[in-house]
């Protein structure tokens, strides 16, 4: 019986170092797959140069793009393939994208809402320099002349 229980005592160690081994691999492919780590940028809430929105307050920003309290502007988001876009949710409004899908479905469903137009970052920029009611966000290095950022959102972590 003892050598069964050897066996077992080593297997049982043997198993132990496996898992974590494999724990540390998933904290170490966690960390590396952040959003944060693949946009590398401020994430900045930008209008036209010439825009008569001067000044917008993260209570605002957040009415704007999360409960279409827009007034007169016209929000646009980048599409959910974008890591700028999960960024741009945890910073505004601390939530990642699988529980702004949740929360946006809900305000659709009730009428309360509707959701940005979703635009990638090139159709972003052309109409931010066609409209000054449109409002967006981009990673700080991506925006170009004739756009003014409105809100930087602080350095990615």
């Amino acid at each position: 019986m003892s050598s069964r229980w050897r066996w077992t005592t080593s297997s049982e160690s043997q198993r132990q170092g496996t898992r974590r081994w494999a724990a540390f691999a998933l904290v170490v492919a966690i960390i590396c797959a952040r959003p944060e780590s693949a946009c590398g940028s401020e994430i900045a809430i930008v209008v036209r140069a010439d825009s008569a929105l001067t000044s917008l307050t993260r209570d605002e920003a957040y009415a704007m793009f999360v409960l279409d309290q827009r007034r007169d502007y016209i929000t646009y988001d980048l599409p959910d393939t974008d890591p700028a876009r999960e960024v741009f949710y945890l910073h505004l409004a601390g939530k990642n994208l699988a529980m702004m899908r949740g929360l946006r479905a809900r305000l659709v469903f009730s009428g309360l809402a509707k959701p940005p137009r979703q635009l990638n970052a090139a159709e972003l920029i052309h109409i931010l320099q066609q409209d000054p009611k449109a409002i967006g966000y981009l990673p700080t290095d991506l925006v170009p002349p004739g756009v003014r950022v409105l809100l930087p959102l602080g350095a990615v972590p």
